[in-house]
């Protein structure tokens, strides 16, 4: 009769944890998923998350190589450069990439003033690179390199509009990027 008490407070002791682990890896379940809505643009309250220098900042001097091997830094994008950061494993990029190549394809000063950051090997990042070769300067580099380091990325996709060496608009979301880069452009016609 007593192994079949201790039998049975064992098993209560049991399922107590394994009820407070439970109730545990639920709620860091919903602090995750509210961070990763979060990051995708779907957080409460239209909260735009940081994913690069806000405006009004400098951006940070770097060099890189494109994918056509000319030197790339910030004074060889001209005076107003269009940025887009982005991951092969993101799909909010790809998502975003149609809208971004569509705009750089028609933006004054041609692909010579948009940036287009490719994160990932460049095996990763060769559909990336396709895409985009045609209408910006490509640079392929690791996460963290020293473009995104430059632009302070910390998540993607990131679009930024610099004027002549500071931060005019960034965000996660491509349209009030764009919306600030049509109101600065000189009107054509």
């Amino acid at each position: 009769m007593a192994y079949a008490a201790a039998a049975a407070v064992l098993l209560g002791l049991l399922v107590v944890t394994n009820l407070i682990l439970t109730v545990g890896v639920i709620r860091r379940l919903r602090e995750h998923t509210a961070e990763l809505a979060t990051l995708r643009g779907g957080g409460s309250g239209g909260v735009d998350v940081d994913v690069a220098m806000p405006a009004g900042s400098s951006v940070g001097g770097f060099d890189a190589t494109s994918v056509a091997d000319l030197p790339v830094g910030l004074a060889t994008l001209g005076e107003r450069p269009l940025a887009g950061f982005f991951s092969p494993h993101c799909q909010p990029c790809k998502e975003r990439l149609p809208s971004f190549v569509e705009y750089a394809a028609t933006r004054p000063g041609g692909r010579d003033a948009v940036l287009a950051v490719a994160v990932g090997t460049r095996e990763e990042t060769a559909a990336l690179v396709e895409l985009l070769r045609p209408v910006a300067t490509v640079v392929v580099e690791p996460d963290r390199g020293p473009v995104q380091r430059a632009f302070g990325i910390s998540g993607f996709p990131a679009f930024v509009l610099v004027e002549e060496g500071v931060v005019s608009a960034s965000g996660y979301d491509l349209t009030p990027v764009l919306d600030r880069d049509a109101v600065a452009l000189p009107a054509t016609g």
